[in-house]
């Protein structure tokens, strides 16, 4: 039953396109906003660029799904994640590696200088209002490690009036998640704080690779491997004048999770992550014309790992930023001009050579809609303490072929500045991995080419991208020096995404297709963990006061080693969700995952959860 199910999972996955945007019943697709595609607020209708949003709509009906979950369901993102809740993930956006994905929390950049990645798994989905996917490269815009793509997360903000909720569920794996927030406005001041606790039981995440394909099931340690989270955000902003605005904003989440670290280790070892931003923010209207944005912000990266008896490792990333922000209007067209600073300091029980880098930037960008033409060039120069200047662009075109009819095209280089790791990690054997001091800057250039119909309530859209990118950075192929890492190579990233949407009387249809070829150049094999094809069916509907959805997903075959030996098998799921409105404040959400329990892997040795439920009570004055 369960092959029958994957097989047919995988033939509608591939043979439906994917939604390229994620609506809530009857709300109107021409109205939404998005900023991560331009930093300046645009109409997600009128994006020269491939970019998704998921609203705070969907991210209640995901229950007790993580972010980690909820990116994995959505156009050209694949995810990897080692063990169960709060387990080490890593997002790949368009075959990229997860070090090319830029992770922006309210507009602050924050992730690890070690490892170069987010801690995606850190961040709960309570203190989340929407999330922009941006798919392609956007250094133009934001610089370093925006390769394959941005991921920015907006928090909980008020709106006029007095807006509280509270939500508190439980289920599979005892799992608890209870989460308050207080929001709402009078005039122009706004507030918001939130606060909340996750935590579960988890599964036994790890088998021993040896044995788990050949039906011995013999574990690592057979205990469950479980999972906490305490969060907190909270916003402050007054306006003064008509786009006069002072603001502050705060999210902190510390998180602990359980594995096992060795199959002769009976050590109970945790890994304790903590991610945190805290930012000030001064929007002065200079003129009728002229919008001027003064942003200071702070983030923290912070990972405790503790495998043993023995005293644990930490690493701590902060990164210091300041940003300005001109938004000009123009006869013809609106205009960016920026300055950011960036101050990046690691502290770590690893001894590196070097422990802080500083990066100066200046941005200019310039937006238009000219009849049926629309475009947008973006040119950003990085000056970075460490390795010195790099300069991107982007230019993109979109022309009205009809009122239903549109085509674009865009052209994008990058870049990803090496990581400390990389850089200065210590040789402590001669055949140990260390660092290389005269590494150069991943680079990247990307073709893009789009073709959309809409109609009504239906939408198409096919999107064709072939990203280059070179100088990567990999293991010396010399045996001599076979730890020390190198620029060397190439590899392509290029593939397809087709999307198909329908918003109709209460129902939304959504469905989809990525294909992608992924490959390391030099020698002809694919990157590991990047499926080739991948698809995901959607269907929901809301009637008074009931609503309800049903979700199909599957990847194809992927390989979980560089040099394609060891596969990883495609594998398809089934979600559901259903909410009914018990009375005008209170609601009920259950929501099943895996409904057919379905075994996959995501990483090679790690289990995924089986099926599991969630039920939700959530009290939210209208």
């Amino acid at each position: 039953m369960k092959t029958r199910f994957s097989a047919l999972t995988l033939a509608l996955a591939a043979a439906l396109p994917f939604p390229s945007r994620v609506f809530a019943a009857d709300e109107p697709a021409l109205e939404e906003i998005v900023v991560t595609a331009t930093r300046q607020q645009r109409r997600a209708e009128d994006s020269l660029a491939s970019i998704e949003v998921i609203s705070r709509e969907d991210i209640e009906r995901a229950g007790h799904s993580s972010l980690v979950e909820l990116l994995q369901a959505t156009p050209g993102v694949q995810v990897t994640a080692n063990g169960g809740p709060g387990s080490n993930s890593s997002v790949y956006i368009r075959g990229s590696e997860a070090r090319h994905t830029l992770l922006l929390v309210d507009g602050v950049r924050i992730g690890s200088a070690s490892s170069g990645t987010a801690t995606f798994e850190a961040i709960p989905l309570a203190m989340i209002e929407r999330i922009e996917i941006l798919r392609g490269p956007a250094s133009a815009l934001y610089g370093s490690e925006a390769i394959g793509g941005v991921v920015q997360i907006f928090t909980r903000r008020g709106q006029r009036g007095f807006q509280p909720e509270v939500a508190v569920g439980y289920g599979s794996d005892n799992t608890f998640k209870g989460a308050v927030t207080l929001a709402g406005g009078v005039d122009r001041l706004r507030y918001s704080l939130s606060a909340g606790k996750e935590r579960s039981d988890g599964y036994n995440s790890k088998r021993d690779p040896a044995y788990w394909r050949s039906g011995t099931r013999t574990s690592y340690w057979a205990d469950d491997d479980g999972y906490r989270n305490d969060s907190a955000s909270g916003s402050l902003s007054i306006g003064f004048r008509e786009r006069d605005e002072l603001g502050l904003n705060f999210t902190h989440s510390a998180s602990r999770n359980w594995y096992d670290a060795s199959a002769l280790s009976y050590y109970d070892s945790y890994l304790d992550k903590t991610a945190s931003t805290l930012g000030a923010h001064l929007r002065t209207q200079l003129s009728g014309i002229w919008t001027s944005t003064l942003r200071l912000s702070q983030s923290e990266d912070k990972l405790l790992t503790r495998a043993s008896a023995a005293a644990p490792s930490r690493t701590q990333t902060v990164q210091d930023q300041l940003g300005w922000q001109n938004d000009v209007d123009l006869p013809v067209g609106r205009l960016l001009l920026a300055y950011e600073h960036v101050e990046t300091l690691l502290d770590s029980t690893t001894v590196y050579r070097e422990d802080e880098r500083r990066v100066n930037s200046l941005l200019a960008g310039w937006t238009a809609d000219i009849d049926v033409h629309h475009l947008q060039i973006n040119l950003r120069h990085d000056d970075n303490s460490q390795f010195g200047a790099k300069t991107t662009g982007l230019l993109a075109y979109g022309y009205d072929l009809t009122p239903e009819w549109r085509l674009r095209g865009s052209l994008a280089t990058a870049f990803n500045a090496p990581t400390f790791n990389q850089l200065y990690w210590p040789m402590s054997s001669p055949t140990s991995y260390y660092g290389n001091p005269d590494l150069k800057p991943e680079e990247a250039l990307n073709r893009e080419l789009g073709l959309r119909w809409s109609r009504g309530a239906h939408m198409v859209e096919l999107t064709y991208f072939d990203n280059k990118v070179k100088n990567l950075i990999t293991n010396n192929p010399d045996p001599a020096q076979s730890g020390q890492q190198v620029n060397i190579g190439e590899a392509r990233l290029k593939g397809a995404e087709l999307a198909y949407t329908l918003a109709l009387g209460g129902f939304n249809l959504g469905a989809g297709a990525d294909f992608l070829s992924a490959k390391d150049e030099d020698s002809g094999q694919r990157l590991p963990r990047r499926a080739a094809r991948s698809g995901f069916l959607r269907l929901s509907q809301t009637v008074d006061r009931f609503d309800w959805g049903f979700e199909l997903s599957g990847a194809g075959r992927r390989y979980d080693n560089a040099t394609n030996t060891v596969a990883l098998h495609g594998y398809g799921i089934a979600n559901a969700y259903a909410g009914y409105r018990v009375a005008r404040d209170w609601k009920l959400e259950l929501r099943a995952n895996n409904l057919l329990d379905k075994e996959y892997e995501l990483a090679r040795g790690y289990r995924t959860p089986g099926s599991s439920v969630f039920l939700t009570v959530r009290y939210a004055p209208r």
